[in-house]
């Protein structure tokens, strides 16, 4: 049997946060948790040791999304999927200086969300 790929939620919108893992619970991932702020997303990956991050890249009360994936990727190298709602060429440019990573845009459709992450995770 084979071990379910395991998602992190960055998301400081509860709502979105709970939308997002039922999205990708519903086609067979495990979420190892959520995490609303930066701080508690970099901790949380030293302990759930995740195959994939979906990251907001606006956080409550904390570091930007993209300035946590710059953190983390200097221990770590699994895929992140950005989604946000800020499509501006300054946000873009910060994100395509990051390796492996995507982007989605809000609102989220869930079958763009699920087949993306079937790309980048089982392909």
């Amino acid at each position: 049997m084979l071990e379910k790929k395991k998602i992190l939620i960055v998301e400081d919108e509860a709502i979105n946060a709970m939308f997002l893992k039922i999205m990708v619970t519903k086609v067979g991932f495990e979420v190892t948790g959520t995490a609303a702020t930066g701080d508690a997303a970099i901790e949380s990956v030293e302990h759930s040791f995740p195959d994939l991050i979906l990251m907001d890249i606006t956080l409550r009360n904390s570091i930007d999304g993209i300035e946590v994936a710059n953190i983390l990727r200097e221990k770590h190298q699994f895929p992140i999927i950005f989604i946000s709602g800020y499509d501006d060429k300054e946000t873009l440019n910060r994100i395509s200086l990051i390796s492996n990573t995507w982007k989605l845009s809000k609102p989220i459709v869930e079958n763009d969300l699920t087949s993306l992450i079937h790309q980048v995770l089982l392909n």
